[in-house]
């Protein structure tokens, strides 16, 4: 088993970082995501969990809670976890009072607080956009065993590197035509 405190050092800022960033995050993000969650991520992740109404879902790293939502409207059960506690309160507060979804302040990077969580208690688990952030992806790695079904499977995304460097640019391409540029 993972020692729990061997990332304490380097978890801690990024952890505090994603609370302090909490409700900008939350406000840009809105009740759906930005474009690229809605024509990227979203239909893909949806696609490749392929949610039966009646399975239970964890979303780790849930953040505001777009996802969670969206898979309660698919029918799952779902427990979103997150390390800050400004996110998980933003995610029930944008919540439906019909959705099923089990907020809880977890931590990804401790193994003793994932295994909490009940041996084979979930059909399915998520990451969206988080596992870039996690300092040790050890502990969720080895904790997903433990928690999952025999069958069940994993889906996550994480960052391109090419969209996450310091020397990145935005490219647009303009298209000239008779009724102006586009």
């Amino acid at each position: 088993m993972t020692d729990d405190n061997a990332w304490r050092e380097l978890s801690a800022p990024s952890n505090e970082a994603w609370d302090q960033q909490a409700v900008p995050w939350d406000t840009r993000m809105a009740e759906d995501g930005n474009d690229f969650h809605l024509m990227l991520v979203r239909p893909a992740t949806e696609s490749l969990l392929s949610i039966n109404p009646g399975e239970r879902v964890l979303d780790v790293a849930c953040g505001n809670g777009i996802f969670s939502h969206r898979l309660a409207r698919l029918g799952a059960h779902v427990t979103a976890i997150d390390v800050s506690p400004t996110l998980i309160e933003r995610a029930r507060a944008r919540g439906d009072s019909e959705d099923d979804i089990d907020y809880r302040l977890i931590d990804a990077t401790s193994e003793s607080q994932l295994l909490a969580l009940g041996e084979s208690n979930f059909d399915a688990a998520m990451c969206n956009m988080a596992l870039m952030d996690l300092a040790d992806i050890g502990p969720l790695a080895s904790s997903l065993r433990h928690l999952l079904k025999g069958k069940a499977r994993f889906v996550f995304s994480v960052m391109h590197p090419c969209f996450n460097s310091p020397d990145a640019a935005r490219v647009v391409e303009e298209v000239r035509t008779r009724e102006g540029i586009e």
